[in-house]
């Protein structure tokens, strides 16, 4: 049986690889349908797409820091995939160390930079001595802190690390808000066909003139078409130009939004459909 290889963010134990797996249970993929492979980095993960693995699991949102960038500039710059899909996890943030030590004697804290940001309160309440060290994945910081000789650091990240790792809650939930979500891309090379309950992500820019962005929205509003995401990125090119990234309610291949698609790339110099998936 030839294995579907799905790439996710790692090492083992991220929340990616928690969404994956509870996309897998959802998707009900039997164990031997699939093979797991952990990828150093977001782009990395994306990068591969078509080439070593078949789909991809990415972090694109989280509700209390926003969007990640790294992930939508990757779809806008340099990938060349499809979004076929979404999944949404609840983030609970814990504190652990090789043993139960007091919060004075923790020197040093290491985690991804979402998840620093995400504990920010509590972090400031509880370890304002404490040096906060950025790393790749929240499953990175617990492996540092499990190879490390010294007593006096620890990390954030989900429960699972801390039994994968054998390492020790010194907090629980000390994220900043308990309605603490990230939303995922699954990515692919194809997108997925019409289900009548339907997303679409699309990147377009527009000239610097005014009235151009607004224009662009019109399309969109004289359709009766929702949108439930909109931010501006970095073009790249000159300081001040700007790439729009939207998610749209509907289909790319069904009305209304197929007709507003159209208009929308009389109006822009650079258009780009990144996928249309069930939601």
């Amino acid at each position: 049986m030839i294995k579907i290889k799905i790439g996710f963010l790692g090492p083992h134990g991220t929340f990616s690889e928690e969404a994956l797996d509870n996309w897998i249970n959802k998707s009900g993929l039997g164990p031997d349908s699939y093979e797991k492979i952990a990828f150093p980095t977001i782009i990395d993960v994306i990068n591969a797409v078509g080439k070593q693995i078949d789909m991809a699991i990415v972090p694109i949102e989280n509700s209390l820091e926003g969007s990640v960038n790294m992930t939508i500039d990757c779809l806008i710059h340099e990938a060349e995939v499809m979004i076929a899909g979404e999944a949404v996890l609840p983030i609970v943030q814990h504190l652990f160390a090789k043993k139960s030590i007091p919060f004075e004697e923790i020197r040093e804290v290491y985690s991804h930079p979402q998840a620093l940001f995400q504990c920010r309160k509590f972090l400031m309440k509880n370890l304002p001595h404490a040096v906060l060290k950025e790393v790749s994945s929240t499953a990175e910081g617990a492996n540092i802190v499990a190879k490390s000789p010294s007593y006096g650091i620890a990390a954030i990240g989900n429960q699972f690390l801390s039994k994968l790792y054998n390492l020790t809650v010194v907090a629980e939930s000390i994220q900043d808000s308990q309605n603490n979500m990230t939303r995922f891309y699954l990515l692919s090379t194809e997108d997925k066909p019409s289900t009548g309950h339907d997303k679409t992500t699309l990147v377009f820019s527009t000239a610097n003139r005014p009235g151009s962005l607004f224009k662009c929205l019109k399309v969109f509003a004289q359709q009766q078409l929702n949108l439930t995401k909109i931010e501006s990125r970095p073009s790249k090119r000159i300081l001040g130009e700007y790439i729009f990234f939207i998610e749209v309610e509907g289909h790319r291949l069904d009305e209304p939004l197929k007709t507003a698609l159209v208009e929308l790339k009389q109006l822009t110099g650079f258009c780009k459909v990144l996928g249309s998936y069930p939601v």
